[in-house]
């Protein structure tokens, strides 16, 4: 890999974590404020919190650029997702 391709994959992975941090985060909020119980193994929002935290525990770095595409589609999918799960929390003041 050329020192232009890892700088272009470093710059990849950066804005994904930043991004995949912020969907994990929002559905992070909603499970504080619904006050679900992440242990219950039959909930749909638990099994998505964890299967969240799974993936964020991946070490970007050593995937091929073509995995990152595929990670950025999947974090990209449960943006959407979390917003739609997430509607009913906003707020009205």
């Amino acid at each position: 890999m050329t020192d232009k391709q890892m700088e272009s994959k470093i710059y990849q992975i950066e804005l994904l974590n930043e991004f995949s941090m912020s969907v994990y985060n929002r559905l992070l909020r909603h499970v504080h404020k619904n006050k679900i119980d992440l242990t219950h193994q039959e909930n749909f929002i638990a099994l998505l919190f964890h299967q969240l935290e799974e993936t964020l525990s991946l070490n970007l770095f050593k995937k091929e650029l073509k995995e990152l595409e595929e990670i950025k589609h999947y974090w990209v999918t449960m943006n959407s997702l979390t917003k739609e799960i997430c509607a009913s929390d906003v707020q009205t003041d």
